[in-house]
């Protein structure tokens, strides 16, 4: 039986669309294949992947499971395909079933216990997410939803756990949206301690830093004696 996720692999400060499938079988001997050039923290998934699926209560199947990341060509480098692959092999062995994987794009990375640990990546994720047609709300760990959250036009759905998600897709459960929290944070964050008020003299440098905030330049500054 074959099951597709959505998720994003981080490239840089870009971040990608992937599409994960995940095809079981019956096979002689159970056996995980992950193919879609996966880098180390990325095959060794698969480990992560079983103990979570048994720590929280699921099967893993004893079957031959295929799991492909695609594009191929595109690098995956970080652990937060857990997720995906992990709700993957679920469907795909007829544990779980949800038409909300159309419309929901999946990431995180897992522990072994099935609990969820931050996204790198979130913000951009969010943003690669808010710009894909057809696509409702991104998945992600509770650690990584205010930063991801920062996002318009996206359903940002923050789950702490493999067994929350399954509920969540299952709709078992409901779990609002997280809410943005831009006026909070710039209220908070955009008062400071020290102003160039408090600097004596010193024009031509407090005008350099200055057009360089304002043209988000970058800026070296040197002591000369």
């Amino acid at each position: 039986m074959l099951a597709k996720l959505r998720t994003f692999s981080l490239v840089g400060i870009e971040a990608l669309p992937v599409e994960v499938e995940v095809d079981v079988s019956a096979g002689a001997l159970p056996k995980t294949v992950l193919v879609g050039l996966p880098e180390a923290a990325v095959k060794e998934s698969t480990h992560r992947v079983e103990r979570a699926i048994v720590n929280s209560g699921y099967l893993r199947p004893d079957d031959r499971i295929v799991i492909n990341l695609a594009p191929a060509e595109l690098p995956k480098q970080a652990a937060s395909f857990d997720l995906p692959i992990t709700l993957g092999i679920l469907a795909a062995s007829g544990q779980i079933a949800s038409e909300l994987f159309e419309r929901y794009a999946v990431v995180g990375e897992l522990a072994l216990d099935g609990s969820t640990r931050p996204a790198r990546g979130a913000l951009s994720m969010a943003m690669s997410a808010a710009r894909q047609a057809g696509l409702q709300g991104l998945i992600v760990p509770t650690a990584s939803a205010a930063e991801a959250a920062v996002v318009e036009g996206i359903e940002v759905i923050a789950v702490s756990s493999l067994a929350q998600a399954v509920a969540f897709f299952t709709r078992d459960i409901d779990i609002d949206p997280t809410p943005p929290r831009l006026n909070e944070w710039f209220g908070e964050y955009s008062a400071y301690d020290v102003d160039f008020a408090d600097v004596r003299g010193q024009e031509m440098a407090k005008r350099a830093v200055t057009i360089a905030a304002a043209g988000n330049h970058n800026l070296l500054m040197l002591n000369t004696f």
